[in-house]
């Protein structure tokens, strides 16, 4: 029965006829075409979707934006931590990098430095305690 059938596209306003495969090929490629518009459209964010969807669009620009405040207090944050990792000894500043900066474990740590975990453990607590005092400081 599909012998029988025609296959046509319409191309420049005109029925061609064509092969089977070329017809499924051309509608695979269409629909995949669609597909690809109608996520577009989901993720496109603009004013008149929102406007239509009912969304305030002033109170997500604003919930958005960072606070200022927040910037600023973040700063200070950091650079009191680096001031304060700045007056540790090399080799208490030396764990601290390793631990939290080049993400290196305990139990890696304790190998470079042939010491126990247990001992990284508690020099850490010990530094970080010590940092905190600084901090608040």
């Amino acid at each position: 029965m599909s012998e029988n059938k025609k296959y046509t596209i319409v191309i420049k306003r005109q029925r061609v006829e064509v092969s089977e495969a070329i017809y499924r090929a051309y509608h695979k490629e269409r629909e995949a075409e669609r597909y690809q518009n109608k996520l577009i459209r989901q993720s496109e964010l603009s004013l008149e979707r929102f406007q239509d969807d009912g969304v305030n669009v002033d109170y997500l620009i604003v919930r958005v934006q960072p606070d200022i405040v927040d910037e600023l207090i973040h700063q200070e944050q950091m650079e009191a931590l680096w001031l304060a990792l700045q007056s540790l000894p090399e080799d208490e500043r030396f764990l601290i990098d390793e631990l939290f900066f080049n993400g290196k474990s305990e139990r890696e740590l304790s190998a470079i430095i042939s010491a126990p975990q247990k001992t990284i453990n508690d020099r850490k607590k010990r530094i970080l305690l010590k940092l905190r005092k600084l901090i608040e400081n």
